[in-house]
C-alpha cells in the first residue's frame, strides 16, 4: 500500500464515482481501476461494492476510509508544520565581547544581512567567559570567544583571527616612547581593567603571577568607550587588541609587550546542542568570510 493508494482511494470515496475522482486526480480511470483493484489484492479485502448505480463501500471499505482519511490528514498537517519551519525565521542569540564587537563582529553582520536581509539578532555584549557560561546553559546559541584554552572545554569552535593585546597609553604618559615593554615596565603604572568575566583579566593575571606585588588597578569597566576616554586622559594605560590601535589618531599609543600575550579570537558553540537554521548558516558564512581576511 502506498500513499498514494490511499489518496485516490479517499477522492474515490468522496466522490462515489471512479470517472469523476479521475478527473479530480487529472489521471486516466484504468489507471485509477488499476490502482483500487491493486489495494484490494494487496490485503485480499473488498472496499466496493460495484453496482450499475456506482460505487458503495463495504464494511471493510468504511474501516479503510476512516483510517486512510486520518493519515492523510495528519500527513497535511505536518507538511503545513514542516513548511511554516522552514519559512521560520530564527533569532540568533549570540555573545559578542565589546574588543571583538568594537571590529571584527561589524564586518561579518554586514556581509550575512547581505546575504541573509531577514535575518534577526540579539547581541549579548559579555566577556569571553561569560559568553562561555551562557553557551553551556543554552542562554546564547553560538558567541565569539577568545579560544586561548578552550582545548579542555566542550566547544565546537570556529577559529577566525589571531590577534595579541598591547599595552595602550596617552601620548603624553612618560612610556609612550617605549618600542616594547617588559612587565617591570608595567607593574607600577595605573591600569584599567574589564569587568569580571572577561578572558583578557586572567590572561593579565597570569603574567603578573610570578611578581609578589599588586597591581595599581584606577578602574573596571565593561565599556570600551570609558576605558578609551580615561586612558586618553592619561589616567592610566589599558591592554587592548592591536586591531583597536587607530593610526590616524596619535591620542593613544599602542605598545606590543617583549613577551606577547597573543591571542586566539573565534566563534564557540555547544558541542551537542542542534542549533536552528539561523545560527547554521551564520557559521557557515563565517567560514566563508574567514578566507578573504
Amino acid at each position: 500500500m502506498t500513499f498514494l493508494q490511499m489518496k485516490y482511494f479517499i477522492a474515490v470515496c468522496d466522490n462515489g464515482s471512479l470517472n469523476l475522482a479521475s478527473k479530480q486526480l487529472f489521471i486516466t480511470q484504468p489507471a485509477l481501476t488499476n490502482a483500487m483493484n491493486q489495494l484490494e489484492k494487496e490485503f485480499n479485502l473488498q472496499l466496493f461494492n460495484r453496482t450499475n448505480h456506482g460505487l458503495t463501500l463495504t464494511s471493510e471499505g468504511e474501516f479503510f476510509y476512516e483510517k486512510a482519511k486520518a493519515i492523510i490528514e495528519a500527513t497535511s498537517e505536518l507538511e503545513k508544520d514542516l513548511d511554516g519551519l522552514s519559512k521560520q525565521k530564527y533569532t540568533i542569540r549570540i555573545g559578542v565581547p565589546p574588543m571583538i564587537g568594537s571590529f571584527l563582529f561589524p564586518k561579518i553582520y554586514s556581509g550575512f544581512m547581505q546575504e541573509h536581509p531577514d535575518a534577526k539578532f540579539e547581541i549579548w555584549e559579555e566577556g569571553s567567559l561569560s559568553i562561555r557560561k551562557k553557551i553551556q546553559n543554552k542562554t546564547l546559541d553560538i558567541g565569539f570567544s577568545i579560544l586561548n584554552d578552550t582545548h579542555n572545554e566542550h566547544y565546537k569552535k570556529e577559529v577566525i583571527l589571531e590577534s595579541e593585546f598591547l599595552f595602550c597609553v596617552s601620548k603624553d604618559s612618560p612610556i609612550a616612547q617605549h618600542d616594547v615593554l617588559t612587565v617591570q615596565d608595567i607593574i607600577d603604572q595605573p591600569i584599567i581593567l574589564m569587568k569580571e568575566g572577561f578572558y583578557q583579566n586572567q590572561l593579565i593575571n597570569n603574567m603578573f603571577a610570578d611578581f609578589n606585588k599588586s597591581l595599581n588597578i584606577i578602574l573596571v569597566s565593561s565599556q570600551l568607550s570609558v576605558i578609551r576616554n580615561f586612558v586618553k586622559a592619561n589616567a592610566g594605560g589599558a591592554f587592548l587588541m592591536k586591531e583597536l590601535i587607530d593610526q590616524d589618531d596619535n591620542s593613544i599609543v599602542g605598545i606590543p609587550l617583549q613577551e606577547p600575550l597573543k591571542l586566539t579570537i573565534g566563534l564557540i558553540w555547544q558541542k551537542n546542542a542542534t542549533l536552528h537554521s539561523g545560527a547554521i548558516e551564520f557559521i557557515k558564512y563565517l567560514k566563508s568570510f574567514k578566507k578573504r581576511l
